[in-house]
């Protein structure tokens, strides 16, 4: 519970925050559930990464989820002037030309990125390295850097083949034994005191279907509450089924 208390103290402050789900579709889900709060409670928030297409469903539209928006390309002055640039858009693509008055470019001088406001917050779902798993996309999320991190994972997720250990590479670090989404279940609760709305439960109940297999697997006492107080609270059994085909 200690935790729990230091998570909703840092959100509390947070402005800004960026969610950086893993590629588990439970994290997906998980993500989601907590963007739902955490724009209820008026906070402004970014998804990295976009929503698996499976998972559309649980979103009104594409534009209701927030990415970062400022794409960069940077060329470095020492090797090339730039005397003018100028796009052309159609149906297919947009190209952006760019004139070289002086110098020469090679494609991989070219370097792209997204330029944000630094975020208040980092919270990650399911991500046992944060440094090894996003290497790929650091570099154009370099804005992430230098944030404190809200790490949430499940040390159940880890298998015996990998038994790979999360890193506890967070200012504040939740991992638990239960599953992700029962763990986001608890930090939600902890940090918002509203009742619990359709949307964000369809989130959390996809989380579940996604963990048990449909209730095949990893079963508990804990899953069938938790699933029976999101089905009340108006979570469509059988539209997340039907959309997930698990």
């Amino acid at each position: 519970m200690e935790n729990i208390q230091e998570s909703k103290n840092i959100i509390s402050e947070a402005k800004n925050i960026c969610l950086i789900p893993s590629e588990a579709p439970e994290a997906a889900t998980s993500a989601l559930a907590l963007f739902y709060t955490l724009k209820e409670m008026g906070k402004n928030v970014n998804l990295i990464d976009s929503i698996p297409e499976n998972l559309k469903f649980l979103t009104p539209s594409l534009d209701f989820i927030s990415y970062p928006k400022n794409f960069v390309i940077s060329i470095p002055n020492r090797l090339a002037e730039i005397s003018q640039v100028y796009y052309e858009k159609d149906a297919e693509a947009l190209k952006v030309f760019l004139t070289v008055e002086n110098g020469k470019i090679k494609k991989e001088d070219v370097s792209f990125y997204f330029s944000e406001t630094k975020p208040d917050l980092v919270i990650t779902f399911g991500i046992k390295d944060y440094l090894k798993e996003l290497q790929g996309k650091l570099n154009s999320f370099g804005f992430l850097l230098d944030s404190p991190i809200l790490n949430i994972d499940s040390s159940a997720d880890s298998t015996q083949d990998t038994m790979q250990e999360n890193k506890k590479f967070g200012k504040i670090n939740i991992v638990k034994e239960s599953s992700l989404t029962q763990t986001v279940f608890e930090v939600i609760k902890g940090i918002n005191a509203n009742p619990i709305k359709k949307e964000l439960a369809e989130c959390l109940l996809s989380g579940v279907i996604i963990h048990t297999e449909n209730f095949r697997k990893n079963l508990s006492a804990e899953i069938f509450d938790t699933s029976s107080v999101l089905m009340k609270t108006g979570a469509d059994l059988k539209k997340i089924i039907d959309n997930l085909k698990i």
